[in-house]
């Protein structure tokens, strides 16, 4: 059963919300439907197309996939943000209500006009979507740790003993020549390609730029993240504890790679531990600057973000998937060299799948490419004030 919010009393329920002016949020009250859902119901159904998003008043919607239900939607928390953001796309998961419950929906289109007309709203919703797929991404990333490991978490290492071993015969070798331009790896990202050259300017700002000896630990598992990273030039090599005192490389960061923003949209501890394997350049974005940028600049940033982030997702899930698989296909008939076998190509693919969601090549995300027919932003592009 579906009515229109015809009162802005269900926004100040949503605490992402309670900061805008009452004044905002009464304009755009009318755009908001009120869905109420029996037991057992769906709001959405796998593989639909995605058309709006949804914000939980009341009760509690179970997020089924395959079959299988993989999390929960609780109060205040948003619903099929990461569909909505982006044109095209179609619903990876059912959303079924587990007890009487009570969504308060906006449609693509009406997000659309939000961002268009500038909303507070829009910006406040675009921010609540990074902390939502952030800690989607670190529940994927326990999954993961968890299947590896036969149900015990990957344990967190502060200290620097092993890694330290392992690249103790590197020779250090630092970086020459200056360092590359910060400027073309931003526009790189998708979401960035047509802003203006005053806006990337802007953000670039914010960076600041630090040479990467061979062999150096940029951050080790277990430590509180402070930072986010793009490589400039160099490659970086992302290391898990796994099984005991083993450590296992789940991915290999190149050029215009980012990595290191989940700890920055939410506060965690590094599931990682990233030591350089080539000397480089980094640029380097603290909590503070990332988390700050305002008006047009700022809003671009953190579609960008979010894209990468969706894309990190959206792999580490196939991956993911297809570990599973190769698990369910150990209970077959098969000798016990091709269940060994198995066994290990399930494990490197969870190790794949991990390895996802450490770091964004956001130059190949075909999430938020205004180019892409299936995986653009909710608007044509991200055109500029003048052109508006």
């Amino acid at each position: 059963m579906t009515t229109p919010a015809a009162t802005t009393d269900p926004l100040l329920d949503v605490p992402f919300l309670r900061q805008i002016p009452l004044t905002e949020l009464k304009r755009y009250s009318e755009l908001w439907v009120r869905v109420a859902l029996r037991p057992g119901e769906n709001l959405w159904t796998e593989g639909g197309l995605a058309a709006e998003l949804g914000v939980v008043l009341s009760g509690e919607l179970a997020v089924v996939s395959g079959g299988v239900e993989v999390g929960r939607v609780r109060v205040g928390e948003l619903a099929g943000e990461a569909s909505a953001f982006f044109r095209g796309e179609t619903r990876t998961a059912s959303l079924r209500a587990e007890s009487p419950a009570e969504v308060l929906t906006l449609s693509v289109r009406d997000l659309i006009r939000l961002r268009r007309e500038g909303s507070a709203i829009y910006d406040a919703l675009l921010r609540q979507a990074l902390v939502t797929l952030v800690r989607r991404v670190r529940a994927t990333d326990l999954r993961i740790a968890q299947l590896a490991q036969g149900g015990r978490a990957a344990p967190a290492k502060s200290e620097a003993g092993l890694l330290t071993r392992v690249w103790r015969a590197l020779r250090p070798d630092s970086p020459s020549g200056p360092p590359p331009s910060l400027e073309p790896l931003l526009r790189k990202m998708p979401v960035l390609r047509p802003a203006d050259p005053e806006e990337i300017t802007e953000l670039a700002r914010l960076f600041t730029v630090e040479p990467m000896k061979e062999g150096q630990t940029i951050f080790m598992e277990g430590s509180p993240g402070e930072a986010a990273y793009i490589i400039a030039e160099g490659k970086v090599e992302v290391l898990r504890h796994v099984r005991g005192e083993r450590a296992e490389l789940l991915a290999t960061l190149e050029r215009g790679d980012l990595f290191g923003a989940n700890t920055l949209v939410e506060t965690g501890a590094r599931t990682a531990s990233c030591i350089a394997v080539e000397a480089g350049w980094l640029y380097r974005i603290d909590a503070k600057d990332f988390n700050t940028p305002s008006a047009r600049a700022g809003m671009l940033w953190r579609e960008a973000v979010l894209a990468a982030f969706a894309s990190q997702l959206r792999s580490a899930n196939h991956a993911l998937n297809r570990a599973i698989e190769l698990k369910a296909s150990l209970h077959g008939e098969h000798s016990d060299a091709t269940a060994s076998g198995d066994n290990e190509a399930s494990f490197r693919e969870l190790l794949r799948a991990s390895g996802f969601l450490q770091g964004a090549r956001t130059s190949d995300a075909h999430l938020g490419d205004p180019e892409s027919k299936s995986g653009a932003l909710p608007y044509s592009s991200p055109t500029s004030k003048k052109r508006e």
